[in-house]
């Protein structure tokens, strides 16, 4: 059967899925959309909102997908992840007027990537800095370094900036503030 294939070939996935085999969609359901969901019931919501989280990363990656935006060497299962993270944490953002961090789920996350705990709390103090450079740094940051590779053309868009130099401007202001906090992460830390 197709689905068995698709554990081994992501490039037959994505092309299924380019070309709209329900069995390539159905794949994606049955194994991903259980992941999706328990992120966001872990991080305050339920399985009905983890169910409209799953239908909107569903079509994001179709949109990326029509765009050529995913790569047929990417980690599909990571890829979906992040699109839900960041999309339940605008959610909590925008209606609970919150930018909590959102609790990780690293049995998720794909095993061929392992990190000790030093690097976990590196990563934190890291993600912790860039939540608090503001909204609009957060947005620039998480568009141009996403799997999703935008130009900044289509940020400066997707942002409301005047155009795309206006944007790689403000995306180096806000990665210098980062680089300065790092610094001082860096040197608490001994490193």
């Amino acid at each position: 059967m197709l689905e068995q294939e698709y554990t081994t070939s992501l490039k037959s996935l994505l092309e299924d899925l380019k070309e709209h085999r329900e069995s390539a969609w159905k794949y994606l359901y049955v194994n991903y959309q259980a992941m999706i969901v328990n992120l966001v019931k872990k991080n305050g919501g339920d399985e009905e909102a983890g169910k409209e989280v799953f239908q909107s990363v569903i079509i994001d990656l179709h949109n990326n997908l029509e765009k050529g935006r995913v790569r047929d060497d990417s980690n599909l299962k990571n890829y979906l992840y992040t699109l839900a993270y960041n999309q339940w944490r605008v959610f909590l953002r925008n209606n609970k007027g919150k930018n909590d961090e959102l609790e990780h789920d690293n049995t998720l996350l794909d095993d061929s990537v392992s990190f000790d705990e030093e690097q976990y709390e590196l990563f934190d103090e890291m993600s912790s800095i860039i939540n608090h450079l503001g909204t609009k740094c957060q947005e620039l940051i998480h568009s141009k370094y996403s799997k999703i590779k935008l130009s900044m053309s289509e940020i400066a868009e997707q942002l409301g900036f005047a155009n795309a130099r206006s944007a790689t401007s403000q995306l180096n202001k806000c990665m210098e503030k980062a680089r300065k906090e790092a610094v001082t992460v860096l040197k608490s830390k001994g490193m």
